[in-house]
């Protein structure tokens, strides 16, 4: 048979199996394999002796990293991470021995997610996740809070009354005296 005499099925098999290959080898790495970057995007999931073997001290309070990917090619991630949270739908005895939530945290849909992480290998061979994307997260959420304090006082200091004060007095008022800066956004008020 020459490679024009495919039959329908069998050409759609060969390019399925294609298909996996070029995405296992260029989206995922592997265990061994290095990285350029300090910073993964993974899939993490809290370790836990019934899922994931005898209890090992050194991981116990840890995400393991489940895969590392090379690039962000986020429909099959996302793809890959929800056949995960589908597996501990079938989970027995969803307990753990130090998290009591354990249950209220495997159910949430989001539970397994493309996180940033970094990646540290333990002494046992485990590869363990510090994740970084919740820092991400806050800082967003307090830059967003810094535009919305800037425009406030912005639309302040437009009014008749602000601009009259400025004139007689030389500075704005109280109310709107400061204007939020991106220096020290992350310290606590």
């Amino acid at each position: 048979m020459t490679d024009l005499e495919y039959t329908d099925s069998e050409y759609d098999s060969e390019y399925d199996s294609d298909d996996n290959e070029y995405t296992t080898n260029n989206v995922i790495y592997d265990a061994e394999e290095e990285n350029m970057s300090r910073f993964n995007i993974s899939l993490c999931e809290l370790y836990n002796p019934l899922v994931h073997g005898e209890e090992q001290s050194t991981v116990l309070y840890h995400y393991l990293v489940h895969t590392r990917f090379k690039y962000l090619d986020i429909d099959y991630i996302n793809n890959m991470a929800n056949n995960i949270n589908n597996e501990y739908i079938y989970l027995l005895n969803p307990n753990h021995s130090i998290f009591r939530n354990y249950r209220q945290i495997i159910t949430q849909d989001n539970y397994v997610k493309p996180e940033i992480v970094e990646c540290i290998y333990l002494e046992t061979g485990h590869c363990v996740a510090i994740i970084k994307t919740l820092w991400i997260k806050l800082i967003q959420r307090t830059w967003k809070n810094i535009l919305r304090k800037k425009e406030f006082i912005t639309r302040k200091r437009r009014q008749v009354n602000s601009i009259i004060h400025r004139e007689l007095t030389g500075k704005w008022p109280i109310d709107c005296l400061t204007l939020p800066t991106l220096k020290g956004m992350l310290l606590k008020n």
